[in-house]
This record gives C-alpha cells, structure tokens and sequence, in this order.
C-alpha cells in the first residue's frame, strides 16, 4: 500500500470547502427553501384576491354561440351562481352573435366573478376596431339587427365596449350581491317563500 502525501495545496482547498463552500451552500439551500415558500404563499394569495376567472377561445363559426352557452353553464354552475345562469347565456348569446355577423378574426369569451362575490363579467373579444354606440334605442320589428344590443342594455347591471391592439371587447356586468349562494340555501329561501331575499339581475345601478 502506498500512502498519499498530502501537501499545503490540498490542505487548502479542504479548508476552503469546510470554511467556505459548505456554509454557502446550506445558505443557498435555506435561501431556496424560503424563496419557495414565499412564492407558494403569494401564488395561494393571488389565487384568492382575484376572484373566479375563465378565458377561452370560441370558434369563428355559427357553433361559437352554444360553445359560449356551455361554458356559461359549466363556470356559473361551478361558482355557484346558478341563479344567473339564464341572463349571463342570453346576454352572452347575443354578443357571440353580434361578433360572428359584424366582425372578423377570432373570437374570444372572458368571465370573471369579482372577489368580493358582488360583480359577474363577461367580455367578447374580436378582430373588429369598430365599437357599437353607447346607447341604442330600442329595435323596431322590421329592424334585422339591434335587438341585442338593447337586451344587453336592458339586461345587465352596465355595459360598454373598448378598442384593443388586436380589435375590440364589448362586456357587461350584471350584479351578483356578494358572495356565490350555494344551491341548497336557494332551495330553503324557495321553499320558504323568502323570495325577497334573491338577487334581482334587471335592476340598474
């Protein structure tokens, strides 16, 4: 057997890794751990404060209005806002509509409940600049088009339209009164005639 000869280099370097390197690296390592944490709690914090949101992409086709119609269904039901399910699909509906015969590009749907449970949004996105008027007076029965429009007016809690980069986005909001009211309390406030106590979405602010 032969013995290694350590010399005043190798001495050194093993000093510098037991005085240096490894204290460094359980700092980096606590450093990380912490870093992790930190993000975990912002990322559950974030996922709190901004409420309940979904964004999908519709097809530029006829089949876009119940495609925009089952997702209404799905999220509010998801929610727990099955009391604006009707409203929120026939508003929705209309501007899915209003896209497919007057705009171009792709189309996409926005809905997001507020996160203090008081406010439902809906946006319509397309690949048209040009933005409806702000008022519309109610169609006639020989009028072909504004029909929508005027249900949204008529409808929702406001409405409104805006240009983007890529085109436009007409919304509108109806109110929700707080936080989402699970099923089986709608089913005992029915049953127990406390019909007052239910949100009324044709009220405007």
């Amino acid at each position: 057997m032969t013995t290694v000869a350590r010399t005043p280099c190798d001495a050194a370097i093993d000093a510098v890794r037991r005085g240096v390197l490894l204290p460094l690296c359980r700092l980096l390592g606590r450093l990380a751990a912490t870093t992790a944490a930190r993000v975990g709690q912002l990322s559950r914090y974030l996922r709190k404060t901004r409420g309940n949101v979904v964004s999908q992409a519709l097809d530029s086709h006829v089949r876009a209005v119940p495609q925009a119609r089952r997702i209404i269904r799905t999220e509010l039901a998801r929610w727990g806002l099955h009391e604006h399910v009707e409203i929120a699909e026939l508003l929705v509906s209309e501007l899915v509509t209003n896209a497919l015969r007057h705009a171009w590009g792709p189309i996409h749907l926005r809905m997001s409940h507020s996160p203090d449970g008081r406010t439902l949004r809906c946006d319509i996105a397309d690949g048209s600049p040009a933005t409806p008027p702000a008022s519309r007076p109610p169609a006639r029965a020989d009028e072909e088009h504004g029909r929508g429009l005027h249900l949204v007016d008529q409808l929702s809690t406001r409405w409104g339209a805006r240009r983007t980069a890529a085109g436009k986005t007409v919304w509108f909001e109806l109110r929700t009164h707080g936080r989402a009211r699970r099923p089986e309390r709608l089913r005992r406030r029915f049953l127990t005639g406390r019909v007052s106590d239910l949100p009324l979405l044709t009220h405007r602010s």
